[in-house]
């Protein structure tokens, strides 16, 4: 696979967390449970596919750790980030 179709592919499943997270945090606000659910769904979602479409550096069975580490880190981030972008919504919508 090449390079501009594997980025566009994770560009696209991390605009899908980022929605998935800042949807189920902004109309799940009440509903702690099910909101934090959402959100984590999303993380684990997203960092399971950045793992799994990224190339193996160690060409062994499994992947490396370098890229679980940064496939769960930009996971984590851009579900922050969802979350935060909720909450300012959610701020937005209620201040006006």
């Amino acid at each position: 696979m090449s390079l501009p179709s594997r980025l566009g592919r994770c560009l696209a499943a991390a605009a899908a967390a980022f929605l998935a997270a800042a949807a189920g945090a902004f109309f799940l606000i009440e509903n702690v449970r099910a909101g934090g659910a959402v959100v984590v769904t999303a993380i684990v979602g997203l960092a399971a596919f950045l793992a799994y479409s990224a190339p193996n550096p160690s060409a062994r069975r499994g992947q490396s750790l370098r890229v679980l580490f940064v496939s769960s880190a930009a996971a984590i981030v851009v579900g922050v980030a969802g979350f935060a972008a909720a909450i300012l919504l959610l701020a937005a919508s209620r201040s006006g």
